[in-house]
């Protein structure tokens, strides 16, 4: 139904808390505590919000890994993606990581380069 009214002209405001609905939008405001934080498409928020690069890292145990990455200089975020762990950070490599968390004993399956994503930006913002 939304589809549907916003093909017709008809301007349609949605509130979710869920980012991955939020990337089908053509405008995003990102609101905390009552305040408008930013505004923009979902690609201008990505962009502007997210300095640096996005990795996924596959490794065993994931939480040490995660203890283990927030030490390393540099991580602007570490956090749990599911199966794996997300970091953002604008000096870290991926030889870096890989260094430390075999130095630490854990099992590196693989680093590989992500996108930002709109739960990315509100976790930035929102900090």
């Amino acid at each position: 139904m939304i589809y549907q009214l916003a093909e017709t002209g008809v301007t349609v405001f949605v509130t979710t808390h869920y980012m991955d609905e939020a990337e089908y939008c053509e405008r995003v405001g990102v609101m905390r505590d009552g305040k408008l934080l930013a505004m923009d498409t979902p690609t201008n928020l990505k962009k502007s919000v997210i300095k640096g690069d996005v990795w996924e890292v596959f490794a065993h145990p994931l939480e040490q890994g995660l203890d283990v990455l927030h030490e390393l200089g540099g991580v602007e975020r570490v956090g749990l993606a599911g199966d794996h762990l997300r970091v953002i950070s604008q000096r870290v490599k991926k030889e870096a990581m890989q260094d430390l968390l075999s130095r630490k004993n854990i099992q590196v399956e693989k680093i590989e380069r992500g996108e930002p994503t709109l739960e990315d930006v509100f976790l930035a913002l929102a900090r």
